[in-house]
């Protein structure tokens, strides 16, 4: 393409831009205060969603780490047979805290490489068989 080619291209794209913008300068003021408007809607909707989706990663944390406490607490009830399941639950909770949240210059987990420290723990769990109870509320009276 030549330069003269070109340079009436250019010519013809500014001068239409200019007579464009004699026609629209009314309205411009406006068109500015659609676009800043709508950037205004979008931005706090995306803040909206990146808050809630916060606010339900925080929830689901807090509902995890009650319902290991509480695994921990009915294991320790249970009674010292459960000693080794309470510490796959342990060291399967160390193990999930450092993936997520690693600790600099911390020793790694190690936890047996053939289960997960889930299946672990479940088969730990399953071995535990029921007990008997020898309280006076327990005996059935003749």
């Amino acid at each position: 393409m030549s330069a003269i080619a070109i340079g009436l291209i250019i010519f013809t794209l500014v001068f239409g831009s200019a007579l464009l913008a004699m026609f629209a300068h009314r309205m411009i003021p406006l068109g500015v205060a659609l676009i800043a408007t709508m950037s205004a809607l979008v931005l706090s909707l995306l803040v909206a969603s990146a808050k809630t989706a916060f606010d339900t990663r925080s929830n689901q944390l807090a509902q995890v780490s009650a319902d290991i406490i509480l695994l921990d607490r009915a294991l320790a009830r249970y009674g010292p047979e459960t000693k080794e399941a309470r510490s796959f639950l342990q060291l399967s909770v160390a193990a999930t805290v450092e993936r997520f949240w690693p600790a600099t210059g911390a020793k790694p987990i190690t936890i047996d490489p053939n289960a997960s420290p889930v299946e672990a723990l479940y088969d730990k769990v399953q071995e535990l068989g029921p007990k008997m109870m020898h309280s006076a509320r327990c005996r059935v009276r003749p």
